[in-house]
C-alpha cells in the first residue's frame, strides 16, 4: 500500500493537547496571528483505548495556519490517550492528523510493521479515527481520520 510511506501522505492537522485550550487559543491568536478558534464540545463518546472500551469527553478548538488545521484538545473526562498525555506532565504537540480514504486499510499496514492502535473510535458521531502508537519512534502519535465524502449536488 503506497499510503504507508509517510512521504506519500499529507499532514492535514496538527493536534495539541492542553489543560486549558481557551487560554492556549488566546496565546496563539494574539502572539502568532492565528485566526480565531471555533470550539466544539463533544458528547461523551465510546472509544477503544489500549484495547479496552472507555468513554471520553473533550472540548476541541479549531483554527488554521499554513493551510493546516490546528486542533486544540482539552479533556473533560474519561480514560484516553489525552488523559495519558496530561497525566505524564505533558502539554503541546500530541499528534499529526492525516486524512485518508480507508482508515482500516492503513491501520492494517501499520500493524504489520509492529505498531499498535492506542485509541480508536468514531469522533463527533461521524468520522472514524485511529491513533497509532508511533511515539517512541516518531516522537508523537499518528492519527488517521476518514475523509468525509462530499455529496455532489445535481
Amino acid at each position: 500500500m503506497s499510503e504507508l510511506n509517510l512521504g506519500n501522505l499529507k499532514i492535514n492537522q496538527l493536534g495539541y493537547v492542553y489543560r486549558d485550550i481557551k487560554k492556549q487559543a488566546r496565546i496563539l491568536e494574539e502572539n502568532f496571528g492565528l485566526p480565531k478558534f471555533a470550539y466544539l464540545e463533544n458528547k461523551p463518546t465510546k472509544y477503544k483505548y489500549r484495547g479496552k472500551e472507555t468513554i471520553a469527553q473533550t472540548t476541541i478548538g479549531f483554527s488554521r495556519s499554513l493551510n493546516v488545521q490546528i486542533e486544540l484538545i482539552q479533556l473533560i473526562k474519561g480514560e484516553c490517550i489525552f488523559k495519558e498525555f496530561i497525566d505524564a506532565g505533558k502539554e503541546g504537540l500530541h499528534h499529526f492528523g492525516i486524512f485518508v480514504e480507508d482508515v482500516d486499510a492503513i491501520v492494517k499496514e501499520y500493524l504489520k510493521k509492529g505498531y499498535k492502535v492506542v485509541h480508536e473510535g468514531i469522533t463527533a458521531g461521524v468520522q472514524k479515527i485511529a491513533y497509532m502508537d508511533t511515539y517512541d519512534d516518531f516522537g508523537l502519535y499518528l492519527e488517521f481520520q476518514a475523509t468525509k465524502k462530499r455529496r455532489i449536488r445535481k
